[in-house]
């Protein structure tokens, strides 16, 4: 019985989906999902990409809604991430801890307008097909008047081959 019903539900949802009101409303160049998704924010750092001999660090904030929030190339001295909402750009100022791939366990930044600080520090897991996860991490942000901002993390350092 649930195997019959199943096909006929998704079906069903299917055919409401293509012949929904919002499918058939006027053309208008500004339609109600327009000004609903410009009201969204951005969720997390814009996607990234490596070339084919690069490797890369992606990490998630671990908390819901699990938002990309730090990216940095290991042959780049700077990293990208998500503060207040928006992409920042921080440059390396020290590094030490084990090596982590093409990586350190402990990294530490500054913003580029040098008015926060970042500290990063990750545990590494389990080893991959090209990379490996991170199995914990955070980010510390130190901010001009002091105050800490603590961010669990996860994520993957991954390579291209080249």
């Amino acid at each position: 019985m649930i195997r019959l019903l199943t096909p006929a539900f998704l079906a069903l949802c299917i055919g409401a989906c293509a012949s929904s009101p919002a499918a058939e409303q006027d053309s208008s160049p500004a339609s109600a999902m327009d000004s609903v998704a410009a009201d969204i924010p951005v969720e997390g750092l814009p996607p990234q990409t490596l070339a084919a001999g690069e490797c890369g660090l992606f990490l998630w904030g671990m908390a819901a809604p699990r938002r990309f929030t730090f990216f940095t190339e290991a042959s780049s001295g700077e990293a990208l991430m998500l503060h207040e909402g928006a992409p920042m750009t921080l440059v390396v100022t020290d590094s030490n801890g084990e090596v982590f791939g093409q990586f350190f366990t402990q990294i530490q930044y500054l913003s580029a307008d040098g008015k926060w600080s970042v500290n990063l520090t990750l545990n590494p897991g389990e080893v991959l097909e090209g990379g490996q996860r991170v199995e914990s991490g955070r980010l510390v942000t130190t901010g001009a008047d002091g105050w800490e901002t603590v961010l669990p993390v996860t994520g993957v350092r991954a390579c291209i081959p080249g």
